[in-house]
C-alpha cells in the first residue's frame, strides 16, 4: 500500500510539473512577445527618431555647404579687400579702387549674395553722382574750364533660384551723352561649384588703385595718370566700356581657382575668330593665409583697338598688414607674335593701408617700370598710313595717349588721406602725388573735402600744381551730389 501511494504521488507531481510547465512556456511566450512588440516599438522610434535627426543633420550640412560655397565664389570674386565708406583717399580724390572685380558701376558681389531668393527674386537699386565746379590754371596762362558731370546707374538683380542670377543695368551719363544698357548678363553656378557668366560685361583684373595693372583693359597712360581732367575723363564710364563676355570660374583643390574670360572686341558681328575678334585671358590663383598668388596670360584680338602681344604674368596679394591693408607685385612679360621675343616687360609694386577711426588715415604708395623694345600705339597698329605721316599723326592725335616708351620708363604714384570731423562734419584733407621719371614732370596735388556739407552733398578743393617739363598750376573747386538709392 506504500507503494502504491508513493506511486500515486509521484505521479501527481509529475502532472502538476507538467501542468506548470505548459503554464510557464505560454506565459513565457506571451510575456516575451509582448516585450518584443514594445522592444520593436521602441526600435522603430528610434530609428525615426535617428532619420529625422538625420535629416536635420542633412540638411543643416547642406546649408552650410551653399554658405560656404557662396562665401568662397565672394572670396574668388574680390581679388582685393574693399575700401570702408569712410575711406580717406577715396573720399578727397574721387577715384574708383581698381582693385575690385567690377567697376564703380558694375555689380558689387555683395549684393548678388545677399539677394534672398525666396523673398526677394527682384531687387533695384543705384546710385546718382552728379559734379558740377571748375578748373581754374593761373600759370603759365590764364584759364578756367566748368566742370559739369553726371552719372546715374539704375541697377537690377534677378534671382529665380540659388544658383542663377541674371544683372542688369542702365546708364546715363553727360557730357558725354550717353545712354543705354551697361551690363546684361546672367550667371550660372553649376553642380555648386563652377561660375558660368555671359552677357554684356565689364570686369576688371587690376590690383593698384592708382597706376593701371589691368591686363582686361590695359589702355591706361601716362598723361591720364598725371592730369586730373583726364582722370576725370577716365571716371565716366560710357556703354561702350562693357563688352560681350563669356567668363568661367572653376575652383579646385580646396585652395585654387582657374578663371577664363574671352570678350567680343567688336561692335558688329563680323565673325567668331579668337585672336581676330576675340581677346582671351586666363588666371590660375591660389589662396593660402593672407597670401594669394596667380599667374596671368592674355592674347590681344587684332580688332581691339588698344592691342599689345601676347603676355603672361604672376602677381602676388598679401594682407599681412592686418585690415583694410594690401600689398601686391605684378610682372608682365609681352612676346611678339613673329620673333617669339619678348616685346615688352611691365612690373607693378604697391603698398596700401588705412586706419580706422578715430585716426582715420589712409596710404599708398605704387611704383611701376616698362620696359619696351617698340612704340606701340594704335596707329601703328591699324593705320594704313605710310611711315612719314604716322610720326605725324603720333604726336598730334589721341593715340599718343597709349604710347609706350622704347626704352625704359619709371611711374611713381602716392596718396596719403587724413579724416577728423570738425563742427559735425567729416573733413578730408590729403595729398596725391605722380611722378613720371623719364618725362622729367609730375604733380603735386594738396585738397580737403567735406562731406556732406548739404544732405548728399559734399564739397571738394583742390590745389594741382604741376612741375618740371609740364609746369601749370591751379584750383579746382567741385560740389559733388552723391546718392544712392
Amino acid at each position: 500500500m506504500y507503494k502504491s501511494f508513493e506511486l500515486l504521488n509521484i505521479r501527481r507531481v509529475f502532472r502538476l510539473a507538467f501542468f506548470f510547465s505548459i503554464f510557464f512556456v505560454f506565459a513565457g511566450q506571451v510575456f516575451f512577445a509582448q516585450t518584443s512588440v514594445s522592444q520593436t516599438g521602441i526600435i522603430m522610434e528610434k530609428v525615426a527618431d535617428e532619420d529625422v535627426k538625420e535629416v536635420e543633420r542633412l540638411n543643416d550640412e547642406a546649408e552650410a555647404e551653399d554658405e560656404a560655397e557662396r562665401q568662397r565664389r565672394l572670396s574668388q570674386q574680390n581679388e582685393t579687400e574693399d575700401l570702408e565708406e569712410d575711406d580717406s583717399i577715396d573720399e578727397l580724390f574721387g577715384d574708383d579702387a581698381e582693385g575690385d572685380t567690377e567697376h564703380a558701376v558694375s555689380t558689387p558681389t555683395t549684393e548678388i549674395v545677399k539677394i534672398d531668393a525666396k523673398n526677394k527674386p527682384i531687387e533695384f537699386s543705384g546710385n546718382l553722382k552728379a559734379e558740377l565746379g571748375a578748373y581754374i590754371y593761373a600759370y603759365p596762362y590764364d584759364e578756367s574750364k566748368p566742370v559739369a558731370t553726371f552719372r546715374n546707374i539704375l541697377k537690377f538683380i534677378g534671382r529665380p533660384t540659388t544658383d542663377f542670377f541674371v544683372y542688369g543695368s542702365l546708364l546715363t551719363a553727360f557730357p558725354k551723352m550717353d545712354f543705354g544698357i551697361y551690363e546684361l548678363y546672367f550667371n550660372y553656378t553649376m553642380f555648386g561649384r563652377a561660375d558660368l557668366s555671359a552677357g554684356k560685361r565689364d570686369i576688371s583684373w587690376s590690383l593698384s588703385r592708382m597706376l593701371n595693372t589691368n591686363i582686361i583693359d590695359e589702355k591706361t597712360s601716362v598723361i591720364v595718370n598725371n592730369d586730373p581732367e583726364k582722370k576725370k575723363e577716365r571716371e565716366q564710364r560710357t556703354t561702350n566700356d562693357s563688352k560681350f563676355t563669356v567668363s568661367l570660374t572653376v575652383p579646385f583643390l580646396s585652395y585654387f581657382s582657374l578663371q577664363a574670360v574671352a570678350q567680343y572686341e567688336t561692335d558688329t558681328i563680323t565673325g567668331i575668330s579668337i585672336g581676330e575678334y576675340i581677346s582671351c585671358a586666363a588666371k590660375i590663383e591660389g589662396t593660402i593665409k593672407n597670401v594669394s598668388v596667380a599667374f596671368l596670360a592674355k592674347r590681344w584680338a587684332t580688332a581691339d583697338e588698344y592691342q599689345y602681344d601676347p603676355c603672361f604674368g604672376m602677381e602676388v596679394v598679401s594682407t599681412a598688414l592686418g585690415k583694410n591693408s594690401n600689398m601686391f607685385a605684378q610682372g608682365l612679360v609681352h612676346f611678339s607674335d613673329i620673333n617669339n621675343v619678348v616685346s615688352r616687360v611691365k612690373w607693378t609694386t604697391g603698398i596700401y593701408k588705412y586706419f580706422e577711426a578715430p585716426i582715420m588715415l589712409g596710404l599708398a604708395f605704387e611704383y611701376q617700370g616698362v620696359w619696351g623694345s617698340k612704340r606701340i600705339s594704335s596707329v601703328d597698329l591699324h593705320s594704313q598710313l605710310d611711315a612719314t605721316q604716322k610720326e605725324t599723326e603720333k604726336t598730334a592725335s589721341v593715340s599718343e595717349e597709349i604710347s609706350q616708351y622704347k626704352g625704359f620708363q619709371h611711374l611713381f604714384a602716392a596718396q596719403i588721406g587724413w579724416g577728423h570731423w570738425i563742427g559735425g562734419k567729416k573733413w578730408t584733407f590729403g595729398i596725391d602725388w605722380f611722378h613720371d621719371l623719364r618725362g622729367e614732370y609730375g604733380s603735386i596735388t594738396p585738397g580737403v573735402q567735406i562731406n556732406s556739407i548739404i544732405k548728399y552733398t559734399d564739397l571738394k578743393l583742390a590745389v594741382p600744381i604741376y612741375y618740371g617739363t609740364q609746369r601749370k598750376y591751379g584750383v579746382v573747386f567741385e560740389v559733388i551730389l552723391n546718392l544712392d538709392y
